[in-house]
């Protein structure tokens, strides 16, 4: 019906998607195109169909999504009346989109089914209609995502990619594809996802400079951005700041490169790297101010708002009272709009840390920040009332019949009144937001609210409805785990502060301390009568708190390994689960063939004290003249972990490994060293394992191993960070070639990440030892293995090692790298290692904490192998014994020597 007129109309949807994007509340935002219109065959009868179309899409711009709503309503009607196809999809279409920004799934969902209807009723074929059906599936793609159908989502936007291309619509083309690449990395397969950002990059490269060119740099930079690679994103970005002088499209890449900057700041400060973590806190400041400072800018406000929050979020919180005033003039003049809602509680959010007030829920400064001893501070803001902001931001949304900008509000408010002990008024705040909410699938509002609630309930003494509460936080967490994942996009999102809090409160409620008689022999113990439910929903909430630890730090959803089957038991382990709380040390365990498997003890202790002590006992250990020092802390975390646990074990003589889920600062300290006054744990005739508890670390007796042998001896210099000798490297490979079946190794010059994948990929080996230099860390960015002459990356790592898994009939059983440490100052590095023993799919990882003498660990190794390959040995015995040599008979007796390995998975 359109042909004659299809050049027109394909300059017109290219017009209409650079428009912009819809924002949502909430993240990781989706890349969809503003709503579309077209000119119709028959303009003197359809005008008003049109008209109202294109009233229906102004307002939508403003995020006036209701009123938006009724005017597609009506001229949907107007189609109909006309018997017109296509503009009842186009429509429909528009309406899928508006009402999934109000959370309206099931008419988003029959809007767009109804807008492919009439798709397939149209007669037109022409490369124009083809772009109307592709802007069609994103919306659908979108929907799917926001109900946690990333599966589907990702096919939708795979049919969006093939009408765009079929349209020669090529922004829609990247932006669909930009899509893709955040679905495939949330559903693991990160290779992929990379492939194809690069296809998307070598896509915009050789064009002119262009704003069409910086706006699809522009968003790859914050499709890359929330993956995780930031200085990818960085380089992108920078291109298009440099493909455009236009004053807008600058102005929001100096945004997103300030968010880029501050992404790098929180991930230096993580590991330890202060000094970069300012800078790069410095260079985000100063792009935020290069933003506000383009007149005329939609972004101006986001900057300032960007730029408040980041100041108050490094201390600087006392230097910001110009700055506060422009925004409170800016926010003043905006019209009605989710937009001025956002900043409005963005605003009242700053103003409230202003105040010099701070929480867990709140987060002005991250505890990645606190941890290094930046504290907040405050301004003398009482002329600027948070609540006056929240209030209007309320009312707003009233006005524009936003439940979900109403609900954002309310709790936020009631939050507010939480901060200031009203809990009455806080709990009537908090309901009111939920509400609002009640029939509508936003997971993402419910965990906040229902958090809050919690704490609430709590606070008023009522245990049973707050863990009802807990629990139904917890719920609503599941269902936008796929969000979560790549929270990095949202730069004052933190998983530490925003999620890990809502677990650990959670199984303090269940384990709500009811002192019956204190633990015989033992100072400041308590035993505690726990039901077996609670103690069961206890140790679910604690694994479940360490499988989303491992999502965010590998950004990619690990649901298909994460359930044990309830037979996967070993009658001779007992699963120990220490849980650093506020007050106390918890101790959840699980000693199988007792007829109440499950019991619980807790030493009284300050969270605080806990991690001091930890962490000193840390440092000692790795410095070979500290053992005294060391000696005196591990018989204190003897004393608040075991001694608890000692007359049970007594008990139980069949127990023969203790595997233990260990919780924060305990990742870092092998178990094995905790001392009693006279012997060490690992002296105590029970093998030890770390385990978190997911099914790929499922307790599985090891058939005999084919090991693939490696690693770099020679000293080298890689991107100015200097490598020593490993002087033990062929000393080592031969004794375990003497062993157990081994291939030829790869040494020095020949190990290279080609010549590895060349060996790995007929699958036929079912272990991995590899001696060379490498550090684990927090950061996968800053998680290698040294190969020669390169450094081999967390996520290459993980590619090679796959490629072995996948070709070969049996999964990699073991991985065992022998000269690596996790990185000084990050107290989370471990994380790296187990990050690497689950995404290479390898059942049980042996290395070491802090690097390791060469000799000691060449003769440990040796008899590690020794004692595997007896029958009926288990890894986590052969460990034991090879320790118990360098301690007892091989003149190593310091446990800077013998304590650093660490036996992660499978221990049988």
């Amino acid at each position: 019906m359109f042909a004659r007129r299809s050049r027109d109309r394909g300059m017109r949807f290219i017009l209409c998607l650079c428009l912009g994007i819809a924002i949502a509340l909430g993240f990781p935002s989706i890349f969809v195109p503003s709503p579309i219109v077209v000119a119709q065959e028959n303009p003197a009868i359809e005008q008003n169909a049109r008209l109202l179309l294109q009233q229906g899409i102004e307002l939508y711009e403003t995020e006036q999504f209701s009123r938006a709503i009724e005017l597609w309503k009506q001229a949907e009607s107007g189609f109909a009346a006309q018997n017109d196809p296509l503009g009842k999809a186009l429509a429909n279409s528009n309406l899928s989109l508006a009402y999934q920004h109000l959370g309206r799934w099931e008419e988003a969902e029959e809007a767009i089914q109804k807008s492919f209807h009439f798709l397939t009723q149209s007669q037109d074929t022409d490369r124009s209609v083809a772009e109307i059906r592709a802007k069609a599936w994103n919306a659908r793609g979108r929907l799917q995502w926001s109900k946690g159908q990333v599966q589907e989502a990702l096919q939708s936007w795979e049919n969006a990619t093939r009408d765009y291309l079929q349209g020669g619509d090529n922004l829609g083309v990247i932006s669909s594809k930009l899509n893709q690449a955040k679905a495939l990395q949330v559903l693991g397969f990160s290779v992929k996802a990379e492939d194809i950002l690069r296809d998307v990059y070598q896509t915009l490269q050789p064009s002119p400079n262009s704003p069409l060119k910086a706006l699809g740099l522009r968003r790859l930079g914050h499709a890359l951005r929330q993956v995780g690679h930031l200085q990818e994103s960085q380089k992108i970005l920078q291109q298009s700041l440099q493909a455009t002088d236009n004053s807008t499209d600058r102005a929001a890449t100096l945004l997103e490169l300030g968010n880029v900057e501050w992404g790098l700041g929180d991930r230096a400060i993580a590991i330890g790297k202060e000094t970069t973590a300012k800078t790069h806190a410095k260079n985000a400041l100063q792009f935020y101010q290069q933003a506000a400072a383009i007149p005329k800018s939609q972004e101006r406000l986001q900057a300032q708002l960007n730029q408040l929050s980041l100041l108050i979020a490094t201390g600087q919180g006392d230097n910001t009272e110009s700055l506060v005033a422009q925004i409170q003039a800016y926010i003043g003049n905006l019209p009605p709009s989710r937009t001025e809602i956002n900043a409005r509680l963005n605003f009242a959010r700053s103003l409230t840390c202003l105040q010099g007030v701070d929480s867990a829920s709140l987060s002005c400064v991250k505890k990645e920040w606190r941890d290094r001893g930046v504290r907040l501070t405050s301004l003398n803001a009482q002329q600027h009332k948070p609540a006056l902001q929240l209030a209007s931001a309320v009312e707003k949304a009233q006005q524009l019949q936003d439940p979900f900008a109403e609900a954002y509000a309310l709790g936020q408010l009631g939050g507010l009144y939480e901060l200031n002990r009203q809990e009455a008024e806080a709990k009537k705040l908090t309901e009111q937001a939920l509400l609002r909410v009640e029939t509508l699938q936003v997971p993402d509002i419910r965990y906040r609210w229902e958090w809050q609630l919690g704490r609430l309930l709590k606070a008023q003494g009522d245990k049973r409805g707050a863990i009802a509460a807990y629990t139904r936080s917890l719920n609503a967490l599941k269902s936008v785990r796929h969000d979560l994942l790549l929270a990095a996009a949202d730069v004052q999102f933190s998983f530490r502060d925003n999620v890990e809090p809502i677990y650990r409160e959670y199984v303090d409620l269940l384990l709500d301390p009811s002192p019956v008689s204190p633990q015989k022999g033992i100072a400041n113990q308590s035993e505690i009568e726990v039901s077996q439910d609670n103690l069961k929903r206890a140790i679910q909430g604690i694994d479940a708190l360490q499988l989303a630890e491992l999502q965010n730090f590998l950004g990619c959803n690990l649901a298909s390994i994460a359930k044990i089957p309830e037979d996967a038991i070993d009658p001779t382990a007992a699963i120990i689960y220490p849980i650093v709380l506020r007050d106390r040390i918890a101790i959840v365990f699980n000693i199988p063939g007792r007829e109440k498997p499950l019991d619980y003890r807790a030493t009284p202790i300050a969270q605080q004290k806990v991690e001091q002590t930890l962490q000193r006992l840390r440092h000692n250990l790795t410095e070979q003249g500290n053992t005294p020092e060391a000696l005196a802390d591990a018989q204190t975390a003897y004393n608040w972990l075991i001694a608890p646990l000692e007359e049970v074990l007594a008990e139980n003589p069949q127990i023969k490994t203790l595997v233990f889920v260990p919780d924060g600062d305990l990742r870092n300290i092998p178990m094995g060293v905790l001392y009693d006054g006279e012997q060490y744990l690992i002296e105590k005739e029970r093998a030890i394992a770390v385990s978190p508890r997911l099914k790929l670390f499922a307790p599985q007796i090891t058939d005999s191993l084919n090991v693939f042998l490696g690693g770099i001896g020679i000293a080298q210099t890689i991107d100015n960070t200097s490598f020593s000798p490993i002087v033990q490297l062929r000393e080592e490979l031969a004794q375990i070639s003497s062993t157990v079946e081994t291939s030829l190794p790869l040494i020095d010059e020949q190990f290279t990440q080609t010549n590895i994948q060349q060996n790995l990929e007929p699958g036929r080996f079912s272990a991995i030892h590899w001696k060379t230099h490498g550090v684990f860390s927090s950061d996968p960015q800053e998680t290698y293995l040294v190969a020669y002459r390169d450094r081999i990356k967390a996520r290459d790592l993980n590619h090679l090692i796959q490629t072995s898994s996948r070709s070969g009939a049996n999964p990699l059983e073991l991985l065992v790298l022998s000269a690596c440490e996790t990185a000084q100052g990050d107290n989370r590095a471990v994380l790296g290692l187990a990050g690497i023993a689950v995404r290479t799919g390898a059942r049980s990882t042996l290395s070491t904490l802090w690097k390791a003498d060469d000799t000691a660990n060449t003769q440990l190794m040796a008899r590690f192998y020794q004692e595997l390959s007896k029958p009926g040995t288990t890894k986590a015995s052969a460990l034991r014994q090879a320790q118990l040599s360098l301690l007892r008979e091989l003149g190593y007796p310091a446990p800077y020597y013998w304590a650093t390995y660490t036996l992660v998975g499978n221990w049988l």
